[in-house]
């Protein structure tokens, strides 16, 4: 391919996302309160989001309520509800999809493959890579939240034991937690938990609702064992010792699984790698000793 072609189709890029920002800049120039009360978008995010913005109104009618539904849970999960709505992510993965789309052509179009046949499988392949990886990034991000939770869960148990021990109600001892433990999800999780609660929510309703907010075993089945020694009127000291326990001998555990599973997952890379590299230097010392010898 020529450098004139290369140009053109720099240049046509240019131009197009020139425009595209100057049309989506003023359509929502006067928007100012679109993200006033949500928290801030991810750099690459941020770049797309007036596109995604003016998707929305075209993908929201043909989104069943089930599907925005399971969305919804699924932000709530990775701690992302506050950044984006359902509609939003779907909207997303129509703008991912055509990017995707756009990248793999303008390959294509470089490597002078400009045939039909070629063209409509960079179409398929890019549309669809481009589509899906919103849902990769977003397990992802539920991955790394459960990950997160798991690491600082005993921290904030042991934190809260103590304070109900020293004589504070639950709620004190997860403000006292809140303030002294580690920031992070959990951190933000006990905060939200806290404002629920000032706000009049019922102890056990809003323990539920962070239970399901979360999704994670360990978070479940500590906030079914306050809301059952809540309810029996056992003591919770004696409930939050048992939890704190429980978890910390289970991140024992799964650090003894991970330190046991890894000279299984180091095998392949090192027969893959470095075992045929060690051969070659050692082949080639044995072929260099046997040549001066006259053998070969």
């Amino acid at each position: 391919m020529s450098l004139a072609l290369y140009l053109i189709v720099g240049s046509c890029g240019i131009c197009i996302a020139v425009i595209a920002y100057v049309l989506f800049a003023g359509y929502f120039k006067d928007r100012g309160d679109v993200r006033t009360y949500s928290d801030p978008l991810p750099l690459a995010l941020r770049l797309l989001w007036p596109v995604v913005l003016a998707v929305v109104p075209k993908v929201a009618p043909r989104l069943k309520p089930s599907l925005l539904e399971r969305t919804h849970r699924q932000l709530q999960s990775a701690g992302l509800e506050f950044i984006m709505r359902p509609e939003e992510f779907h909207a997303l993965r129509m703008v991912s999809g055509a990017c995707g789309m756009a990248m793999l052509l303008s390959v294509m179009i470089m490597l002078d493959k400009i045939a039909f046949g070629p063209m409509s499988l960079a179409l398929l392949v890019g549309g669809g890579c481009g589509y899906f990886y919103p849902n990769l990034w977003l397990k992802e991000q539920r991955e790394k939240r459960r990950r997160s939770v798991i690491k600082d869960l005993p921290i904030y148990l042991d934190f809260i034991t103590l304070s109900v021990e020293a004589g504070l109600n639950v709620t004190g001892a997860i403000e006292q937690a809140g303030l002294k433990g580690p920031p992070g999800a959990l951190s933000s999780e006990f905060g939200r938990l806290q404002r629920e609660l000032r706000a009049g929510l019922p102890r056990s309703d809003a323990l539920k609702r962070m239970g399901e907010r979360m999704g994670i075993p360990q978070v479940s089945g500590l906030v079914g064992a306050l809301i059952q020694a809540d309810r029996v009127g056992a003591s919770l000291g004696d409930a939050l010792r048992a939890q704190a326990d429980q978890r910390r001998q289970e991140r024992f555990q799964r650090a003894e699984k991970l330190g046991l599973e890894a000279p299984v997952k180091m095998m392949l890379p090192l027969v893959m790698f470095f075992f045929p590299q060690v051969f070659i230097v050692l082949a080639y010392f044995i072929y260099s000793k046997m040549k001066q010898e006259g053998v070969l």
